[in-house]
């Protein structure tokens, strides 16, 4: 019939996730929560084995995406679903970009920035935020 409706976007498989935004109060909270569950002995190992499989080429993004983040996402998922993110890597990505909206704010700055040393190494690091801050690849 020619008066259908169009395809809502959510139908869509490959839409972008809806941005979900935090207020400070709850950035802080959600990397409060975050820092926590990447100290529990458990996934410091997690973490740790993950890092070390990418040792060898430390500044391979594509590494860190292949190896490292699908870690990560697993062991925040709690987090990421607490605070309306979706539980994989696009999640954990939009998670923190959503913190690093309130980088003015010294406090979640820092907090932001011990959770991502957790499974960022040094030497990606200023990539990754400039990932996360919207600029180029």
């Amino acid at each position: 019939p020619p008066h259908t409706q169009p395809q809502a976007m959510s139908a869509n498989a490959f839409a972008a996730p809806e941005a979900v935004s935090l207020s400070s109060e709850q950035a802080r909270d959600a990397l409060k929560e975050t820092i926590e569950i990447l100290k529990l002995p458990d996934n410091v190992s997690k973490m740790d084995l993950a890092k070390a499989q990418m040792a060898a080429q430390p500044d391979n993004i594509m590494m860190l995406m292949m190896l490292v983040l699908p870690v990560a996402t697993e062991v925040c998922a709690p987090v990421l679903a607490k605070f309306g993110f979706q539980s994989d890597q696009g999640g954990l990505m939009n998670y923190m970009k959503a913190v690093m909206a309130h980088k003015e704010d010294a406090e979640i700055a820092a907090l932001g920035k011990q959770m991502r040393d957790t499974f960022v190494p040094e030497s990606l690091s200023e990539v990754v935020s400039m990932m996360l801050s919207g600029g180029g690849m």
